[in-house]
């Protein structure tokens, strides 16, 4: 009987030749998604941390705004009225500021309070592509209202 024989070796011919031209595609392919994986990951990551300073900014800045409406006159107050000091609630504003470790202006325009803050984050993984920090800037206006009683 004839038993069919197995070719051991290297592969010639016209197939062998696209399995040559094929080699390494492979590793090329991994590591591209290798690399967007790992960009992925520091889109989500710093993703996070950007919206939360973003919003840590805007929570700081509303918060030394209402602190500086808080600041009424205290002849307008007695006579029950609702008018701001305006250097009481300017140095207020800032002192909260500065209390959080954060830098920023505030003004006072007739019973609003303007605080704009300036905050940065710092990236962990996305610096490896970019930048090391990314910065933000939150302002936020307060009224001071009289409030009537029930």
């Amino acid at each position: 009987m004839n038993q069919p024989r197995l070719r051991t070796g290297t592969r010639s011919g016209s197939a062998g030749r696209r399995v040559e031209a094929e080699q390494g595609s492979a590793t090329i392919w991994m590591i591209g998604v290798t690399a967007c994986a790992f960009l992925m990951v520091g889109l989500v990551l710093d993703g996070g941390v950007m919206l939360r300073a973003r919003s840590d900014a805007f929570a700081t800045a509303a918060s030394a705004a209402r602190v500086g409406a808080q600041q009424l006159d205290p002849d307008a107050a007695v006579a029950g009225q609702s008018i701001l000091d305006p250097v009481a609630a300017q140095q207020a504003a800032l002192a909260n500021l500065a209390a959080r470790g954060v830098t920023g202006t505030a003004t006072v325009t007739g019973d609003a309070v303007t605080v704009t803050v300036t905050t940065r984050a710092k990236l962990q993984l996305l610096k490896v592509v970019g930048g090391d920090t990314v910065g933000f800037t939150a302002t936020a206006t307060v009224r001071a209202v009289k409030v009537a009683p029930p």
